[in-house]
Order: C-alpha cells, then sequence, then structure tokens
C-alpha cells in the first residue's frame, strides 16, 4: 500500500498546487485507464475501491486514490504484460518505469512501483503507482497527488456516496 510519503519515511507530503480537485481525479483515471488499455477492459469492477482522503501531512491537503484487482488470464506472460504496462506508463510521461519482481507473494508477481520501485513509497506529492501481475492477476493501487483543500463533498459528483456507485 503507498501513503503520503516519499522515499525517505520522515519526509512530509507535499501538496501540488497547480493541481485542482478536477485534474487530480482525472489523472488517477487516466494512469488506470492506460493500465487497462493494456491488461484488459473487463474484469476490474469486482474488486475496485476509490476514495477521496486528506492525506497525513502536511493538514489541508486531500488525495484521490484508485485500487483494482482484476482475476481474469491474461493475454500474454506476468512478465511480459507488465513490461507493457511500463511502456504505457512511459509513454503517457512518466519516465525511468521500473519493473521488478516479489518472489515473496505466492505464486510470485512481476510488479511496478513508481516512482521510487515496488514498496518504496510515492512521491513527495503523495503520487504513486503499483501494478503487479500473476497467473490469472493484475492489480493497481494509484495514490494521487495531495492537492490544496479538504476532500470533495461525499455524495458530489468527484466523490460519489457508495450508494451513487452502479
Amino acid at each position: 500500500m503507498t501513503s503520503c510519503s516519499g522515499a525517505d519515511p520522515s519526509a512530509e507530503a507535499t501538496k501540488d498546487s497547480t493541481m485542482t480537485p478536477q485534474q487530480a481525479h482525472r489523472n488517477v483515471n487516466d494512469v488506470f485507464d492506460t493500465i487497462k488499455g493494456v491488461v484488459g477492459e473487463d474484469g476490474w469492477d469486482d474488486d475496485f475501491e476509490s476514495s477521496w482522503d486528506s492525506c497525513p501531512a502536511p493538514s489541508g491537503t486531500s488525495q484521490f486514490s484508485l485500487y483494482a484487482a482484476r482475476r481474469l488470464p491474461l493475454s500474454d506472460s506476468p512478465d511480459a504484460v507488465t513490461k507493457r504496462v511500463a511502456a504505457a506508463l512511459e509513454a503517457s510521461g512518466y519516465d525511468d518505469v521500473r519493473v521488478q519482481h516479489d518472489t515473496t507473494l505466492q505464486p510470485p508477481r512481476t510488479v511496478i512501483g513508481y516512482p521510487n520501485g515496488y514498496n518504496g513509497g510515492t512521491a513527495h506529492d503523495g503520487f504513486g503507482i503499483q501494478f503487479q501481475s500473476g497467473t490469472d492477476y493484475a492489480a493497481t493501487i494509484i495514490s494521487g497527488h495531495c492537492i490544496p483543500g479538504e476532500p470533495p463533498k461525499l455524495g458530489t459528483p468527484l466523490n460519489p456516496s457508495p450508494t451513487d456507485v452502479p
């Protein structure tokens, strides 16, 4: 799981004062769309969660995050799929996306942790992408940029209530 901490766990998250809540929300969804474009569009709805939360530090910042898992056959080996996800993220402007392996998971998984490597934490503004694939499995956690202000009000289009989501 990623959080609003950088590679140095004692470093505070910074807020991206240039990003609006709409842009932060769209940024996370764009990353997810890039991943789905490689892995496949179907199967993500069964294990999907997104939410706005306050960033732990500094106060007065919020962050949109998304978790999704897909338990369907992959179009290729986990290594090949994860390498294509990394290439698609790089084509979208994310530099030096590293593909790694986590052999502590069973079955072992091919993983991406951006920007600081797998389980390396997020950027100083809270942004991070984790992706993993294994046999008949893919999952992602996308932590958006911490932005100024409180999370959008629950029940609004940017932060629907759980009962509002189909």
